[in-house]
């Protein structure tokens, strides 16, 4: 692994919050979050994006551990380098650049504003490619899964965000925005109906899902 995956290697011996990460070492959490990928898809990129999401957190400075404050686009930066390296093909690396900087926001789906929620469908390109924006999904949900003693707990986020990805991709242009409005001006069309689509879908998840 030192030879191949240093970036992994470097894991080992990291320490995390232990209120959030009950196995401490990112290492360990690292291939627990493998091991649940396996079980929840056959997909090699969506393996592969867990099992470098946190690649980040081995270059966070000694001194601020076990914190990992900024760790998202350190992982992505870090990916990015190991994917030139190994050639990897560009739909490992993109999704896993994806899964790196917006898996904290996943977990916190039930927390964000609808705005932001568009933002990262919208950034994510999730509207065109549900597919690997479904890939992602999973990639988080074994993240969060892979923590020791939590290996079954529900991950409802998952279903919320492609409910609302699924809602605002509904959202298409009319012939009369077409008749009436510019290119610009149907985008900002669609980007308000989507807003309010999710944020419709908001108000009807009842606080109880919230897991």
């Amino acid at each position: 692994m030192k030879v191949i995956y240093p970036e992994i290697d470097a894991l080992f011996g990291v320490p995390q919050p232990e209120k959030w990460h009950p196995e401490i070492d990112t290492g360990v959490h690292t291939l627990m979050v493998l091991d649940q990928a396996v079980r929840l898809s056959s997909d090699a990129k969506v393996r592969f994006a867990a099992l470098v999401h946190d690649l980040g957190k081995a270059a966070t400075p000694p001194a601020e551990w076990p914190g990992h404050k900024g760790h998202e686009e350190r992982s992505v930066a870090l990916i990015e380098a190991l994917s030139e390296r190994l050639r990897l093909p560009n739909e490992y690396r993109d999704l896993s650049v994806i899964v790196a900087r917006y898996h904290g926001n996943v977990h916190r789906a039930f927390e964000l504003r609808p705005k932001t929620i568009l933002g990262i469908l919208e950034k994510t390109d999730a509207l065109r490619r549900p597919e690997r924006f479904a890939q992602a999904l999973l990639a988080c949900e074994a993240d969060s899964r892979g923590r020791l003693g939590l290996e079954k707990i529900p991950y409802p986020q998952r279903e919320y965000l492609q409910a609302a990805r699924d809602a605002a991709a509904a959202i298409k242009p009319t012939p009369q925005d077409i008749a009436e409005h510019a290119g610009p001006q149907i985008a900002e069309l669609l980007h308000a109906r989507r807003l309010e689509a999710i944020a419709g879908l908001a108000v009807r998840i009842q606080p109880a899902d919230n897991v």
